[in-house]
Parts: C-alpha cells; structure tokens; sequence
C-alpha cells in the first residue's frame, strides 16, 4: 500500500480534517493498518483550558489510534486563521522545510501509511513561493481532493484537479462532502455533473454530520460512516495502483 495521502481540498471550511479522521480510523480500524497521522501546519489553533492547541492534529491523533508526539504531528501551529505564510509572518515565525522533512520522514519509517492534511486549498502559501501543492511534490505523494457539494464546487473541484495534474501529482479521487447540511438544486446536481467532467472517480458523498470530531470522538463510529459512504474497494485499489 502506497505509504502516504494528502488530504487537500478546494477551499477553507470544505471538511479536510473530517474526512482525514474518519479515513485515518478507518484504515486503523477496518483495513488493520499502523496509521500516522500529520497536520505539518495547523492556523487558527483553539484554546483550550487556557492552552493553545492544535485542535484539527489533536482530532487526527486520537481518530488514527497513534501515539506520536503531538509536536510531530503539528511541527507549526499558528494562533491566527490565516495562511500560514502570513500567519507565520505575523508571529515571527521562520518556517523551516527541512526541519518538516526530516519529520515526515521519521512518521513515516514507523507507520504503514501517513494520512497528511493540508490546511485550504492546493495553491495556499506555506512560504514565500512555495504553497501546498510544492508539498505534495516534494513528498511525492497522491491526493484525495474535498470539495463542498453546493453551488460552486464545480469551477473550485476543476481548477484544483486540474493543477494538480498539471504538476503530475496524482489524485486517487474525489470526496464532496455536504458540510453544512445543503439539499439545494445545486446539491443534488453537482456529483452527477462533476462526473461529466472529471477524470478522476468520485468515492462518494460525505453526510453532514454535528459534532462528529470531539473529545473522547467515538473512532468506531468515523470508520463506519466513513465505509457506508465512500467506496473503499475503489479507494483502495486505486492508492495499490498508484
């Protein structure tokens, strides 16, 4: 099985961390995998019994069952919700490439596979000239994309399939994710219309689901959702082709 995911998405908001949480416990729980877990750059971090914390790595360490340090998981948190090239900015922060390699790389040697969340979409700043998707490259790794079902996720979901394989990263496939509830028209036209258009296969439509990630989050409850709404068989077999 290939090693890692990235979990992208075309926007903010569309449900990255949800999706990678019930992923994550799926694979532990379901396909009985050794399952990392990394979020390299977490903004907008929560506070928390008069603690900052990375609250979207917290969700992603308890879902996936994994043990490592909380500081491997998240190597840079920032306290404001902003890209993290102007958030790290704003705080002084200098973010360094190499330190991140060095801990992808020591997650990755441990585990069977490494689900990676992104922060935004593809072409969110990490650094001066270099964004998520020079990530993904530099890691060599394939992606799931997120995209919101309602109006609009038709022109996001075909500008970030498309760049991404204009810079030959590879996409095992699509998730839309009903993140706030939606059963407009546009809703229950778009996954029949993005498969006109795409390329790559839609795995499946993500519910809308109220406080799934929490604390003490029921990990049996992620991976049963996430089997009864995505095509696993296909997901797996495409990350075995990859």
């Amino acid at each position: 099985m290939m090693k890692t995911l990235f979990i992208t998405g075309t926007d903010t908001g569309v449900g990255k961390t949800t999706i990678a949480a019930c992923l994550s416990a799926f694979l532990s729980l379901r396909e009985n995998l050794n399952v990392g877990v990394m979020k390299p750059f977490e903004s907008g971090i929560s506070k928390r019994n008069k603690d900052l914390l990375p609250w979207d790595a917290i969700c992603l360490r308890e879902a996936s069952g994994s043990s490592d340090d909380l500081d491997d998981i998240n190597p840079y948190m920032f306290e404001a919700p902003l890209a993290p090239e102007v958030a790290a900015n704003l705080e002084h922060i200098q973010i360094d490439l190499d330190i991140v390699d060095i801990i992808y790389k020591k997650i990755a040697e441990r585990h069977d596979i490494v689900i990676v969340e992104g922060a935004g979409g593809v072409l969110v700043p990490i650094k001066k000239d270099f964004y998520y998707a020079d990530l993904m490259e530099r890691w060599n790794v394939p992606a799931i994309i997120v995209s919101r079902i309602g109006l609009g996720t038709i022109n996001h979901t075909l500008l970030t399939c498309s760049y991404l394989q204009s810079r030959g990263i590879k996409i095992i496939g699509l998730i839309l994710n009903n993140n706030d509830g939606s059963d407009d028209l546009a809703s229950q036209t778009n996954p029949e219309a993005l498969k006109s258009h795409l390329n790559v296969p839609i795995l499946g439509v993500f519910p809308h689901t109220k406080d799934l990630l929490k604390e003490g989050m029921d990990r049996e409850l992620l991976a049963d959702i996430f089997s009864k709404h995505i095509d696993t068989g296909m997901m797996l077999d495409r990350i075995n082709k990859l």
